[in-house]
């Protein structure tokens, strides 16, 4: 009888180890899946409000093309982005300004 007692307990302690492995491992998927979770949220809401910036950039380019407007806002684009100006204007730079 000695003997079937120590075979279950062999057993109890083997299938208490099993069980222990396979919680952590659910525990740590459970934690990776969350920060996968987390960090596609992230990207969503930053794709969103890249969607909603482009939204608000189209509707402005519309605005200025039903007005017939387009000089200006080609004379802008090309002051603001590319540094021109216009032929026998001089530009002035602060350069106290940092």
């Amino acid at each position: 009888m000695a003997v079937k007692k120590v075979k279950t307990k062999k057993h109890s302690v083997i299938l208490a180890v099993l069980f222990c492995a396979l919680v952590c491992y659910f525990v740590a998927t459970f934690i990776s899946l969350q920060t996968k979770v987390r960090a596609q949220e992230r990207e969503v809401a930053e794709l969103k409000k890249t969607y909603q910036q482009q939204i608000d950039d189209n509707a402005e380019l519309q605005m200025i093309i039903d007005s017939g407007d387009e000089a200006a806002y080609i004379e802008k684009i090309a002051r603001e982005q590319y540094g021109y100006v216009m032929p026998d204007e001089r530009v002035y730079y602060d350069s106290t300004a940092s």
